[in-house]
């Protein structure tokens, strides 16, 4: 349990990063960042496919396009929008926006699968809804918005990253638990390959 927190932090440490590397790269172009970051991690996925346990053997066609299909559009998509959403509306908007991502998700898959009763789910939603509002109001609250236009556009850019992200976690989540689901790292390898191609398109 405790290597799951440990992932579970770091992972969201590094989530984070996607907020500030738009910002950090000049004068490289946020294209530059895109393509070097999925680049860099389909070679990586390829790297790890030399050992025979890392490669997706077996796979029907259909679910061989969906996992390259939720790495180019999944990953390339979500982090296109949320670097235009930086760009566009500084680097504290967007995570107020996307940051309410799990409750859309657990509300939608509780409404999928009922996995749970709405009472007992109530107040920890809204224990994370209003976590995220605290967490980012003092941040929203001093972001500079002198430029309404470009901010109505990174809100916009952000709601497209959010979407983005339903939607894929909602397809992954699917494949996953299906009864022949392949190994983590194996469907992981599969998306990364998707995201290196999709990338320069």
């Amino acid at each position: 349990m405790l290597l799951g927190i440990i992932a579970g932090l770091t992972t969201c440490a590094l989530w984070g990063l996607t907020f500030v590397a738009p910002r950090a790269v000049t004068p490289f172009t946020l294209w530059d960042l895109t393509i070097a970051r999925y680049c860099i991690f389909g070679l990586a996925c390829l790297m790890l496919m030399a050992d025979r346990r890392f490669r997706p053997i077996g796979i029907a066609r259909s679910r061989l396009m969906i996992g390259l299909l939720l790495g180019g559009a999944g990953y390339v998509g979500y982090f296109i929008s949320v670097a235009f959403a930086v760009q566009l509306a500084g680097a504290a908007v967007p995570p107020v926006i996307i940051g309410t991502m799990p409750v859309f998700l657990a509300i939608i898959a509780n409404i999928r699968e009922r996995s749970a009763p709405w009472k007992a789910l109530a107040l920890p939603l809204a224990l994370i809804a209003i976590g995220v509002a605290i967490v980012n109001a003092a941040a929203v609250s001093a972001a500079d918005v002198a430029d309404t236009e470009s901010v109505f556009l990174g809100v916009l850019a952000s709601s497209a990253g959010l979407a983005i992200w339903i939607a894929y976690g909602l397809a992954n989540a699917a494949v996953m638990r299906s009864a022949d689901a392949l190994d983590g790292l194996q469907w992981t390898g599969l998306q990364g390959i998707g995201a290196a191609v999709g990338s320069p398109l």
